[in-house]
């Protein structure tokens, strides 16, 4: 599976992965999502006997986000031309 996907991006923001995620959907790109939970732990993790005591909640979920390798140069091309039109509109507010 790993040799036809390319990863895109990894970010903790759930409003950054929903915002990139419409977006590569209004562009008709396929994306794959891989989800880590920092809190969760298997039988031999150290997060058993540890806890999560102390740890940055915001920071809970890593989400990977994945596209095709042909559709990867599309997919960042879309993310910078959207970045790049909300600096605009967030200088015109500020000016």
């Amino acid at each position: 599976m790993c040799f036809f996907k390319k990863e895109l991006l990894v970010t903790s923001s759930m409003d950054q992965k929903s915002n990139i995620l419409d977006i590569l959907s209004r562009n008709k790109i396929k994306y794959y999502v891989k989800t880590k939970d920092n809190f969760g732990g298997g039988l031999n993790s150290e997060r058993r006997s540890v806890g999560s005591f102390g740890m940055e909640t915001s920071c809970r979920f890593i989400y990977h986000i994945y596209v095709s390798k042909k559709d990867y140069e599309n997919a960042v091309f879309f993310l910078q031309q959207d970045y790049q039109q909300a600096a605009v509109k967030q200088k015109r507010r500020l000016s």
